[in-house]
């Protein structure tokens, strides 16, 4: 067992974090830079490209996303609950099946209850018209919506989809502007050969295991957030890897909490230490993007407090609709909250705000037009709109830039 401390500080931390998840440099493989981050979250909000195409951009660079979409589309990935609703490896699903066996085991499903009908029809005729036509989506059956309101008021069809997609009776095989079809498990999983032989705490060990790796160093807490595990069974599980010197304790600046890191990433978190690894550049990341889904670990190593302000009352908003920080190297300097007009081709940044105490040099000026030029890029944008910029050095930069 390995007993010599590990210290480190939090910059240390930032940049192992920006490298594991593979922002520091640009990676033309799609497949690579999603078993290195492990998931990808899906969002239906596409005022401007869908979340999942934004973590890749920032990671790719500019690539083709017909390339992503097909991913799924040929078995590469499939899709599950994980952190959220996701896209993961189909390597990973034999970990996943055994987390789908026991939700099996719930009798009670609250989307069933929430109709007060009898759905067990609906159910096996849904299963059943998959089973004879194939891959089927929700608009391909008819039926009526029950209630008004909120979006548990899915038509019957729609819910018994999602309830046998959730036991793991039905998987998606692909999607078409991004709706899901929906097919039998046996077909989509077809081209792979699967031993489906893990336990559920199988699965509880790999998630916490893998959540470490994929963030670098973090609490039990931060790790069990990841692949969104009970923090009482990352906390023993990160014990037991202790015990077994998988997972090395770690002494941060400035945090109380014991923090970790996987055995396999000490080597990596030395040559960081050695001044290896100097990130530079600049991007706009998702507002669901895997480097800060932890919202009190964003706190603790950036000092950044974000929330998704998407459902908040405009009137209460403080940053915009669909705020998007800004990293810069290793560091969160800001946000910004961009729209894309697709009929103009415009992109409109409606509000520009760096962080207070964020120094505006000429390497974040280059950067910040560079990302703004690669967003534009990728969305096929030709003209740029700004609106509010917090530091105007910067807006006059950028307008002059921009023409706008």
């Amino acid at each position: 067992m390995m007993t010599t401390l590990i210290r480190a500080t939090r910059d240390h931390v930032k940049i192992l974090s920006v490298v594991k998840q593979g922002l520091h440099q640009p990676h033309r493989d799609l497949k690579r830079i999603i078993e290195r981050i492990g998931l990808l979250q899906m969002d239906s909000v596409s005022v401007v490209a869908r979340s999942h195409y934004l973590v890749m951009l920032a990671r790719a660079g500019l690539y083709d996303r017909f390339a992503l979409d097909d991913l799924l589309d040929s078995g590469f990935l499939f899709e599950t609950w994980a952190h959220a609703m996701c896209q993961l490896p189909s390597a990973h699903y034999p970990w996943y099946q055994a987390y789908i066996q026991q939700k099996r085991l719930k009798e009670s499903n609250w989307q069933i209850d929430r109709l007060d009908m009898d759905m067990q029809p609906v159910i096996e005729q849904a299963l059943a018209a998959i089973h004879e036509r194939g891959p089927l989506s929700s608009k391909d059956f008819t039926s009526q919506r029950r209630g008004e309101g909120g979006w548990w008021n899915w038509k019957p069809t729609k819910v018994a989809l999602e309830y046998l997609f959730d036991r793991g009776e039905l998987m998606i095989s692909h999607r078409v502007n991004f709706q899901r079809y929906y097919d039998l498990p046996e077909r989509v999983l077809a081209r792979h050969n699967f031993k489906l032989d893990k336990t559920i705490e199988d699965f509880r060990r790999w998630t916490i295991s893998r959540g470490l790796r994929h963030i670098g160093i973090g609490t039990s807490k931060h790790v069990a957030d990841y692949y969104r595990q009970s923090k009482r069974d990352a906390a023993r599980i990160l014990d037991d890897m202790r015990k077994q010197s998988m997972a090395l304790p770690v002494q941060v600046a400035g945090w109380s909490a014991p923090a970790f890191i996987h055995r396999d990433d000490l080597a990596l978190l030395q040559r960081v230490q050695a001044g290896e690894f100097q990130p530079s550049r600049t991007c706009f990341l998702s507002p669901f993007d895997n480097l800060f889904w932890d919202r009190n670990r964003d706190e603790m190593l950036w000092d950044f407090y974000y929330r998704i302000e998407l459902y908040t009352p405009k009137a209460k908003r403080v940053h915009g609709y669909y705020v998007m920080p800004i990293l810069h190297g290793s560091e969160l300097v800001g946000r910004i909250d961009p729209k894309v007009d697709r009929k103009a081709k415009r992109l409109i940044c409606h509000n520009l705000h760096l962080e207070r105490g964020v120094k505006l040099n000429a390497a974040l000026i280059r950067g910040l037009i560079g990302a703004f030029e690669q967003f534009m890029a990728f969305h096929g944008c030709a003209e740029f709109e700004l609106g509010r910029c917090n530091r105007i050095p910067l807006e006059r930069r950028l307008r002059k830039h921009f023409g706008c």
